[in-house]
Formats: structure tokens, C-alpha cells, sequence
């Protein structure tokens, strides 16, 4: 009988560590590159190979086809019976092998498993209810373990819930948790992820690299924003245009003057924010201002729509071409505003490594918003409480609409 021979990848030092270590409920929180698929693979063969039914989840089914393909072809001849469309593999030992995907949390149900790994847990919406609704019942007759993996996301989590069990007297005598970064795999370049550091927004950098915990309800939605760094006094640039950037809201509507010399560099001469007033008399404060000057206007993307009238056939833009005597051409209008948590990586990555400058005695408004203006945990701005002045966010906004349509390529570089 000819001899089977199963080549897994060896062990670096940090995961011997975590195989050392291990309980019956074992969380691990890593930064990308770590090695957790390796350890994945690992966990789940080595015991099916021992003749051990174990199971697989991962949150979708699209993840899931990645790693069928991986442990098919590490366990070949030891295959006695597969199937792809079921997602299971028996072993010539009696081992069983399930993958599951937690697009559906009772996957697994009525199943009992020696052992579970869970990959990617923070990308799975339905983990909570799949853990103590369906997974948790399945290790009951083996008294079976499980594994927790997954690169931390934003916000609080239940897959951070379940790491900081270890640290609680309730719990940690069964769970363990291990928290690494990238570059703790010592097979990863170290150089790259410095790399990686200098042109990632530090956020992320320190979300996915570090597998730091960055909660986001608390957070500023611009906290890259320093006062030493990015006040100053801004002069008007006679060889560029002074960009407008609108936002529309009825009470207060707000305007922020800019120039934007590269797309790595926004200059703000000026944030205008008028209460209880409207958009003849804002564009009446910019020709006394600014005169005859060459415009481009940007803002809002509300401001072009049918729900945008202002009179008779007018929107807001028709309305500033008017006034101002603008041409087509001085019109940069998006067809519709970037997201929140998209707008929020440029604006802070322009702020951490671009060169931003704000008018430190007329751009008060901005300022504040920079200062107060926080996130919820989904990252976006609770500005339905239009009762709170720290969260309207008027001034912040036509500072992000001109940042989206004027330094967008500063992402694209980086």
C-alpha cells in the first residue's frame, strides 16, 4: 500500500506560539499577512486526518471557495470522497471535513464536530447568532473546540466581545486570545509594511496591519485634523481660480472659498456660513468679497436636482450661474456626494500627508466642525440632530465636497 504523504506550511515562531497556548475556545486578532489562513488549514486538517469530524465556516460562499480549492489539493490521495457542491470532503481515515458559509447562521445545524474554525469572523454579520444559536450546540458531543479568526474591522464587534473573554474571570479559564500584527510574521518583509504605513490613512494602517481596535464612536470624523499643522494665514493665489464649494442646507447655508494649487495641496481662504438667509444673499457676500475673480464651483450634488428648486424652474446652481455670471465650464458638480467613510479616508489622508491650510481667523466654522464633529459606529455623521451644532457638519461638508472633486487622484497616487 503506498504511502500518503500531507505537506502542510511550517509553522513560524508567533503561531507555534498560539498552538502552544491554545484552550478550547481560542480567539485570534491579526493584522493581514499574519498566517492565519495557514493556521486555518492546519487546525482543520491535522484532526480530520486522525479520523475527527470538523467543520469550516467562513462568512460567505464566495470566501469559501478559495479554501476548498486550497485543502483539496494539500490532502489529494488521502481523499476517499468528495463533494464540491455540498462542500465536504471524507478522508480515508474517517475524518470528515464541512465548510460552511455563515450567509445562512444555522449552517451546521444538527451536526456535531471534534472541532470548528471560524475565519474572517468580523466580515460575518450573522456571528453572534451562528455561535450561540447553531456552532456552539455542534462541539457539545465531542466536547469539541473552536477558533475565532479574523483581522479586526471598525467599531465595536462581537468578535472583539469574544477576545476580551480571556481577561474575563467568567470565562477565561476556557478562552484564550492572541492579538498580532503584520509584522509580527516574521516571513513578511518588514520594509513593505512600512511601506504600507507611509501611504495609508493611519486609521486603516492601524486597523488591518496592527489588528488594533479603533472604535469609531467616539472617534472625530476629521482626526487627522491638527491645529499647529493646519492653521495659518492663506492668501489669496492670483494665478488660480477660487473655488466654491457649496453646501445647501436651508438654515444655515454654508460656502467654503478654496484654491487648490496640486491635488495634494487645498488652500481654504474662507468658510461663509449665513443663518436664516438663502442662496441670493450668500452669493451677494461673495461678489462683495471676491468681485470678478474666476470661479469654480463645487458642492452639494443635491443642488442640481428637481427637489432643489428654489423658484419658478431655478435650482441652487442655475441660481449661483446666474449671479455670478458663470459659464458651463466654471460648474464642477458631482451627479451624487461620496460616501461618508470614502470622502472621510481622502479628507484625512490629505490632512495627514497632504499639505492643508486653513485661515485661521476666517475659517472658524471649519474649524469647530474639524474639532466636534464625531462619528457613530457605522461611521457615519449623526447629523439627523440638527438640535446639536457639534454634529450639523455644514462647514465640514464643503470642505469634503471640494476635497472630492479637486484632490481625488491624492488616493490614486497613494
Amino acid at each position: 500500500m503506498s504511502e500518503t504523504i500531507i505537506r502542510l506550511q511550517k509553522r513560524h515562531t508567533n503561531q507555534e506560539l498560539i498552538i502552544q497556548t491554545k484552550r478550547r475556545f481560542n480567539v485570534l486578532k491579526c493584522g493581514r499577512r499574519f498566517g492565519k489562513t495557514s493556521i486555518a488549514k492546519e487546525l482543520i486538517i491535522e484532526p480530520a486526518l486522525d479520523g475527527f469530524p470538523v467543520a469550516y465556516f467562513c462568512p460567505t460562499y464566495k470566501d469559501l471557495n478559495d479554501f476548498w480549492i486550497e485543502v483539496v489539493k494539500i490532502l489529494g490521495d488521502a481523499i476517499k470522497q468528495k463533494n464540491e457542491q455540498l462542500k465536504q470532503i471524507r478522508l480515508i481515515t474517517g475524518g470528515v471535513i464541512d465548510m460552511w458559509s455563515l450567509d445562512e447562521p444555522d449552517s451546521g445545524r444538527g451536526r456535531k464536530y471534534w472541532r470548528v474554525v471560524i475565519d474572517e469572523c468580523e466580515k460575518a454579520k450573522k456571528l453572534k447568532i451562528a455561535w450561540n444559536g447553531t456552532i456552539r450546540a455542534t462541539l457539545t458531543d465531542y466536547k469539541g473546540d473552536c477558533w475565532f479568526l479574523s483581522t479586526p474591522q471598525f467599531g465595536k464587534t462581537y468578535f472583539k466581545e469574544l477576545f476580551k473573554r480571556s481577561d474575563d474571570d467568567k470565562y477565561k479559564h476556557e478562552w484564550q486570545g492572541w492579538k498580532f500584527s503584520t509584522y509580527d510574521n516574521p516571513f513578511m518583509d518588514a520594509q513593505e509594511i512600512d511601506s504600507a504605513k507611509a501611504t495609508l490613512d493611519p486609521m486603516y494602517f492601524n486597523c488591518e496591519y496592527l489588528a488594533e481596535d479603533v472604535t469609531l464612536d467616539t472617534m472625530l470624523w476629521a482626526y487627522a485634523y491638527e491645529e499647529e499643522k493646519h492653521l495659518g494665514k492663506v492668501e489669496i493665489l492670483s494665478n488660480l481660480e477660487i473655488i466654491l464649494s457649496f453646501d445647501f442646507n436651508k438654515n444655515p447655508i454654508s460656502c467654503s472659498v478654496v484654491q487648490v494649487p496640486n491635488y495634494d495641496t487645498i488652500r481654504v481662504i474662507e468658510t461663509i456660513k449665513l443663518a436664516n438667509s438663502d442662496i441670493f444673499e450668500l452669493c451677494q457676500v461673495i461678489k462683495t468679497k471676491y468681485g470678478n475673480a474666476l470661479f469654480l464651483v463645487t458642492g452639494d450634488a443635491s443642488g442640481s436636482s428637481t427637489s432643489a428648486m428654489v423658484q419658478d424652474n431655478m435650482n441652487y446652481y442655475k441660481i449661483i450661474k446666474s449671479q455670478l455670471n458663470l459659464s458651463n465650464n466654471q460648474l464642477v458638480v458631482p451627479v451624487v456626494n461620496p460616501r461618508l467613510a470614502d470622502n472621510r479616508v481622502l479628507v484625512n489622508s490629505l490632512l495627514s500627508r497632504g499639505n492643508v491650510l486653513l485661515d485661521r481667523d476666517n475659517t472658524k466654522s471649519l474649524q469647530f466642525d474639524f474639532e466636534n464633529v464625531t462619528v457613530l459606529p457605522d461611521g457615519s455623521i449623526k447629523k439627523a440632530d440638527r438640535s446639536d451644532p457639534a454634529q450639523q457638519a455644514d462647514a465640514l461638508d464643503t470642505f469634503r465636497y471640494a476635497c472630492n472633486s479637486f484632490c481625488l487622484k491624492f488616493l490614486n497616487r497613494n
